[in-house]
């Protein structure tokens, strides 16, 4: 849609913001060091369902050398490998292979002549199939899954590189020696195969323009310095990996004085502290080197940069800034914000507000070593001519918003309603465990004493527009550097395919798996999700509201659900669009800016959506003002001003839509997404269901005022958290939303599919894509809960993350790609139809072997019931971890009514699990996916891929066309 089609055209770079906390919410917070210098964060919070556990290195690409670009993000890859314990059946016997590959790739990065480097690049195969018959690299994930761990991933960042996993409680000590012992004497095994899986990331990010966009600026925003260059490194790096310097990497930063342990969540922090310090306490510190020192690099002069990159066109201006912790920073994120926040009351929001841009925003690019101040912006699009604004005007209206700012010509009570914000977006963050880690991984990565990180609230308090003047003078009234991005298609170096054979390592498990079930663990104690302090009334038949205790702190948010969306009224995202920029009509009346800025006054904001399903409103605000709030939203709802002097309004949305429309088939990830709709639901489709371009340029202001009048008339949801009593919001609720001839809902939908009753290719070409998408797809049975945990144990197993069968044969086996999952996805009312869903991100020229293996899975998929205990952990613990926040405890009630639960499904299924028996897995294949017709869906560059080969395997080939996926 609209909304998510901007989502993937704004460009705007990563910016680290710390969001401070709260003095009076620290309770259960504690940090110290050991005497080896590794730094401890632990955070107790009961009412979070598991744990939180990261590990956090001061290093990432800024650390590396030059010469071996990538080399922080690949050792992020090569550290799942396992250790001289972890990961091998036989270590003696696997270590020559070891030393061997890294001498051979000593020898590849002194040689030059191509057919010698293929000769050593051979030999190095060789010896990684060697090695591969003592190994299993796949069983730090399978241990992790082993204890219940869940979303186990890595990232690496300029500045950082962190780990992470959630984990239960009771398997704490499992886990720290886990993570302690994967840092201690790791090998580096698969080396060679594992770079494939990087190609594969790397072409991914090449078919996003957005990639190009963000390297094309940075590359002139931070000359000289490694923030010039994409973290995942220079292509030519990627081709001459250096598996020594790799080494010599990790020796130099993994160590603890420069490393941080994060714990977040539902344990003990007293018997915590002994096992840390049995675990991590092991590892040695050792002196850091001096760090590369990167000269200031001052803009002396402004400069201009163009390039034909974007989707749409867009124009950023960038200053010079300061570093993390710099002591001006905080005042350079206020003037981000009085330039643009959550709350459409800055400067450069007014301008959107106003038609005068169709995106715009303020970024403080804070990092280690240097900063950068931003604007970006996305010129209007005028819909009747339909052509863009030119980059000159947008940027006149944003360097005019900017020097409202250098002159204080905006007024304390903008400075106010920013301040308020923040704190309540402060106050909100200390409502998440995973919230609570960013502001820990944040202030260590940078070096921050956590007491400052933690009072920034006050920090912001203090800052006074003197403070703000200083800071916009010192810094923003220099020379800038400007970059004009227009639309265009940028040249993509794509990595070729090596010519390597795959490895296939036995089946078994280490020595040292085994001692780390040894270990023993605390006793699971079951908590469910008790449902019983939500307070359920009807306001009329059709009218639902739930009210539920904020014990956290003094914010409420509302929701409302109305039962109606875009697949029965495609024309609402359009009118919902145009209401999140309107004000409110009538006498007194208030223009958008006016409206945001009364609502923001009162500590509240709003935000306007639709999917298929549903009209949704999210009111968020100081509880003290909740009624008033509440008001004003609903006057807004009952009066919005869809008309104006010029029509801009209406146009603004209009032009929008055309300029979406035109994107979408230079777009990968819309082309994919489309032809993936095609397949599945034929004239059905979103893309195809959709209103038609005309429809939406003719239409009239009242025609799209109506929508939002008609979407009102459905079944509502209410949905409230806060601490006022249960009885006093109702009354203050009822009446606004008191529909008594409310019109029965039918959403969520059940849109219609296409049946699929033979095994079918089809095949989209883009030329333009580096990297292939290759879908596969099953229709199942009505669903029914009485098997859902059948669904659940077939997934995990499956295509349970770096566990399941799908990433061990494709990725970890085989290098085939970045990305592979398979599932069964579960609908969301009960005896609707099941379907499986299957992928494969991978480079074209492996398109034919990747679709043979995949379909090898469907049809013989591997039986390993040793995974089975695994399997149950897995299950168990993502049964009790699955617990909304209050805030989204109601929706979670009704969202299990609807499958056919009256209270937590876990209860049921706790039992369920512990009796399960791979036999079950095998049998739930075998009714529903073994012998199954396919739906084979392939997207990418027809020049590479061997078509001839799959249309003999699977049939005749259909050809889509890209233009026949959409309406317009």
């Amino acid at each position: 849609n609209m909304k998510k089609s901007l989502i993937i055209i704004v460009f705007s770079l990563l910016s680290f913001v710390l969001c401070p906390t709260i003095a009076q919410d620290l309770s259960g917070f504690t940090h110290y060091q050991l005497d080896n210098g590794l730094t401890v964060y632990l955070w107790e919070d009961h009412d979070a369902p598991d744990v939180q556990g990261w590990t956090v290195t001061r290093a990432g690409s800024i650390d590396e050398p030059a010469t071996a670009t990538g080399l922080a993000h690949y050792l992020e890859h090569m550290l799942f490998k396992g250790t001289d314990r972890m990961s091998t059946l036989d270590w003696e016997k696997e270590k020559p292979y070891y030393e061997q590959i890294i001498a051979l790739y000593d020898e590849l990065a002194a040689t030059e002549d191509p057919a010698a480097r293929e000769d050593i690049q051979t030999r190095i195969n060789e010896a990684s199939i060697a090695a591969a018959q003592y190994s299993c690299t796949d069983e730090f994930s399978n241990l992790i899954q082993g204890i219940g761990g869940e979303g186990l991933n890595a990232f690496t960042a300029y500045d950082v590189t962190c780990y992470m996993n959630s984990f239960p409680a009771y398997q704490m000590e499992r886990w720290l020696t886990l993570y302690s012992d994967r840092l201690t004497n790791p090998v580096f095994r698969t080396f060679q195969a594992e770079l494939e899986n990087v190609f594969e990331e790397y072409n991914m990010y090449l078919d996003d323009n957005n990639t190009h966009v963000r390297s094309f600026v940075s590359q002139h925003l931070y000359q000289g310095h490694a923030y010039a260059r994409d973290i995942i490194g220079y292509p030519q790096d990627l081709k001459n990996p250096k598996l020594r310097a790799l080494i010599e990497y990790y020796n130099t930063w993994y160590v603890p004085n420069n490393m941080a342990l994060i714990l977040v969540g539902d344990f003990d922090t007293e018997t915590t502290k002994p096992l840390i310090e049995k675990t991590f306490g092991r590892l040695q510190h050792k002196p850091l080197p001096a760090r590369i020192e990167y000269p200031e690099t001052p803009f002396e002069q402004d400069e201009r940069y163009s390039a034909k990159l974007g989707y749409m066109p867009q124009i950023s201006i960038a200053w010079n800034g300061v570093p993390v912790g710099h002591k001006d920073e905080t005042a350079l994120q206020l003037v981000a914000e009085l330039l643009s926040n959550t709350m459409q009351v800055g400067l450069l929001d007014e301008l959107c507000l106003d038609s005068k841009m169709m995106y715009a925003g303020a970024y403080n690019d804070a990092r280690r070593d240097q900063g950068r101040f931003m604007l970006v912006a996305i010129p209007y699009m005028d819909a009747e001519t339909q052509s863009y604004a030119s980059l000159k005007e947008t940027e006149q209206h944003m360097r005019a918003a900017l020097n409202k700012v250098i002159q204080g010509d905006y007024s304390d009570s903008l400075l106010t309603m920013v301040k308020e914000n923040l704190y309540l977006e402060f106050d909100r963050t200390m409502e998440y465990p995973e919230s609570k880690v960013g502001i820990l991984w944040n202030a260590f990565a940078y070096n921050q004493p956590i007491e400052q990180v933690l009072n920034l609230k006050a920090e912001v308090a203090a800052i006074t527009r003197d403070d703000i003047a200083r800071v916009v003078n010192q810094y923003l009234v220099k020379p800038s550097k400007t970059f004009e991005i227009e639309e265009g298609s940028p040249k993509k170096q794509k990595l070729a395919k090596p010519k390597i054979k795959p490895l296939d390592s036995p089946k078994g498990e280490s020595d040292y798996a085994k001692a780390i079930n040894d270990i023993p663990a605390g006793k699971l104690t079951p908590k469910f999700i008790d449902f019983s302090d939500i307070d359920i009334d009807n306001f009329a038949e059709n009218v639902h509201i739930y009210t539920t205790p904020n014990p956290k702190n003094h914010i409420f948010s509302l929701r409302l659900k109305y039962g109606i969306g875009n697949y029965h009224m495609p024309m609402l995202e359009y009118a919902v669009g145009v209401l999140n920029l309107c004000g409110i009509k009538g006498a007194p009346g208030l223009k958008p800016a006016e409206f945001r800025a009364k609502l923001a006054a009162l500590g509240g904001k709003v935000s306007y959506y639709s999917n298929d399903n549903y009209f949704i409103v999210d009111i968020e605000g100081n509880e003290a003002n909740m009624a008033e709030i509440v008001s004003l939203v609903n006057l807004h709802l009952a009066l919005p001003n869809f008309s104006s002097e010029n029509d801009m309004l209406i146009n603004n949305i209009k032009g929008q839509a055309y300029s979406t429309r035109q994107v979408e088939t230079r777009s990968s990830d819309i082309v994919a997404d489309a032809a993936y709709d095609f397949v599945r639901y034929g004239d059905n489709s979103p893309y195809l269901r959709r209103a038609q371009l005309n429809d939406v340029l003719m239409a009239s202001a009242s025609e799209l005022e109506a929508e939002i009048s008609k979407a009102r008339t459905y079944e509502l949801e209410i949905h409230y958290a806060g601490a006022l009593p249960a009885q006093t919001v109702k009354e203050t609720l009822y009446q606004y939303f008191n529909n008594q001839q409310a019109i029965p809902t039918t959403s969520p939908i059940d849109r219609p599919t296409k049946p699929i009753e033979s095994t079918k290719v089809y095949f989209l070409a883009d030329t333009e894509m580096q990297q292939a998408k290759v879908y596969f797809i099953i229709d199942g049975e009505p669903y029914s809960n009485t098997e859902e945990v059948n669904y659940q144990a077939f997934n995990e197993y499956f295509g349970g993350g770096f566990s399941g069968i799908v990433m061990n044969e494709i990725r970890e086996k085989r290098s085939m790609a970045y990305s592979a999952y398979g599932y069964y996805g579960r609908p969301a009312i009960q005896g609707r139809n099941t379907a499986f869903n299957g992928f494969v991100g991978t480079q074209p020229d492996k398109v034919a072997d990747a679709i043979d293996v995949y379909m090898d899975l469907l049809a013989n998929m591997p039986l390993y019931p040793e995974n089975i205990n695994n399997v149950k952990t897995a299950l168990q613990q993502s049964a009790l971890s699955d617990k909304p926040s209050f805030r989204r405890k109601s929706q979670k009630l009704t969202d299990i009514n609807r499958l056919g639960y009256r209270v937590d499904p876990a209860m049921l299924w706790v039992r369920q699990i512990r009796s399960l028996q791979f036999d079950h897995i095998n049998q739930f294949y075998q009714a529903h996916l073994q012998g199954r017709p396919v739906t084979i869906l392939i997207i990418g560059d027809p020049k590479n891929i061997d078509q001839k080969s799959i249309a003999n395997k699977y049939g005749k080939i259909t050809k889509l066309n890209k233009n026949k996926l959409f309406s317009y």
